[in-house]
């Protein structure tokens, strides 16, 4: 009896693990194809230059445009260098010119452009646009109450905390004219130059 009574529990201890092994392994299966059946979340990191891209179609896909902060874009015109943007995209000025910058930004060498989008700042006249408009006054127009203005798109190059070009849109004596119309091959090329020169300078 007693020999029977220790193989029954044998017996049951062997069946007991084999149990849970079982379930172990379905277990495991189980989890495998339910984590194979999720859907993988998309990443959200994108780079600048593939958001850009998409809010700015017309620039390469490899552009050099940085998202800036309202600091950095301050700090440029305090006591650094580079190129900075002002604009935003609804405006198709902006867009134009956007690709032209950053054609002669790539073929001069030039890896990041400061990109600051000054919509909202603008509208609601915060104290980063009060500040902007302070360190470019000398080179804006002013809007119909005689104050001056930061008409987008605006683009300055700063070396050292010191403006050595800007971009200076030609006058057509027509207020109604369109960026298509406006942007013949002849001014894409003399602003492209103009531009060209002062990146130069830049850099050098």
């Amino acid at each position: 009896m007693k020999k029977r009574a220790d193989m029954n529990k044998k017996t049951i201890a062997v069946v007991s693990v084999i149990i849970i092994l079982c379930g172990a392994a379905v277990g495991l299966w189980y989890n495998r194809q339910h984590s194979a059946e999720q859907p993988k979340t998309p990443s959200t990191n994108v780079s600048d230059a593939a958001k850009f891209k998409s809010e700015y179609p017309r620039v390469a896909a490899n552009n050099r445009f940085v998202y800036a902060s309202d600091e950095e874009v301050l700090s440029v015109f305090d006591s650094g260098s580079g190129v900075v943007f002002l604009g935003f995209p609804q405006c198709p000025w902006c867009q134009r010119l956007s690709e032209y910058v950053d054609q002669v930004a790539r073929a001069e060498g030039i890896d990041k452009i400061y990109y600051l989008n000054i919509r909202d700042a603008r509208a609601s006249n915060n104290e980063v646009y009060q500040k902007l408009v302070k360190k470019l006054e000398p080179y804006l127009d002013k809007d119909d109450s005689g104050k001056p203005r930061i008409f987008v798109p605006d683009v300055s190059i700063v070396k050292n905390g010191k403006i050595i070009g800007r971009y200076k849109e030609e006058s057509t004596g027509d207020d109604n004219i369109t960026p298509d119309k406006y942007w013949t091959s002849e001014r894409i090329e003399r602003t492209s130059s103009q531009l060209r020169g002062f990146m130069r300078q830049l850099k050098g």
